[in-house]
């Protein structure tokens, strides 16, 4: 049986996370992280160092990009990569908002509602900064990564689906990386510093808009997208 701490529970049930202003004011004062599982396995298990998806997935995505023009020829490689890429930044733009802010306002209305949304994506924004849960951990992004495999096979074939996980892989990790650096760098160069402002736009002004993460296009797209006077 699994079991949560104490702490966590008390987080999860009741904490006022999720709300930008109270947000805004404890930034820089809570605890980077909090013990999650009492198992020393399944904490252990459910976080992840920042570097571990490259070492993942690139070896498949060099494998992949290396194969394929062979049999695809270059452009048709390259445009299936570049539709993965993009797959993956509209998952990645549903997920957060649809899935985990979907579920954090039932939470919001509904008790039952309100544990499945703290640990899907309400523990981020109640501790932002813990380093080893920015990145999903294996057991989440490996049968994600199937998932898609078996998705891309069904759909375009033994010799096409290759290429475009790739690219559905190197959306992942540069997800990952850029969630991970706007968070724990300090940014020296302009869009670092916009990538930076925009995310934490979504985490301490308005969590109803800037669900993109590696990239504004769909905040754009469906109009989740704030200028700066609003």
């Amino acid at each position: 049986m699994i079991r949560y701490t104490n702490e966590f529970l008390e987080a999860a049930y009741e904490g006022g996370w999720l709300d930008a202003r109270r947000e805004a004011a404890l930034r820089g004062t809570r605890p980077r992280a909090i013990r999650v599982f009492e198992s020393g396995v399944l904490e252990l298990m459910s976080r992840a160092h920042p570097i571990t998806p490259g070492v993942w997935f690139f070896p498949y995505v060099i494998w992949a990009l290396a194969t394929s023009p062979a049999r695809l020829g270059a452009v048709s490689t390259a445009a299936l990569f570049g539709a993965g890429v993009l797959v993956f930044s509209l998952f990645e733009y549903g997920l957060h908002r649809v899935v985990f802010h979907g579920l954090i306002h039932r939470a919001m209305r509904h008790r039952r509602a309100r544990f499945a949304a703290f640990i899907a994506h309400g523990y981020h924004h109640e501790y932002p900064n813990d380093p080893l849960r920015l990145v999903m951990p294996p057991m989440i992004s490996w049968p994600l990564a199937a998932l898609f495999a078996l998705a891309y096979w069904a759909l375009l074939g033994s010799a096409r689906y290759a290429p475009m996980l790739a690219g559905t892989m190197v959306g992942y990790v540069a997800y990952d990386w850029v969630h991970y650096y706007v968070h724990h760098a300090k940014p020296t160069f302009r869009l670092g510093k916009w990538l930076r402002t925009y995310h934490l736009r979504h985490h301490f002004q308005d969590h109803d808009a800037f669900f993109g993460i590696s990239s504004p296009l769909w905040d754009v797209v469906f109009r989740t997208h704030r200028s700066a006077g609003r």
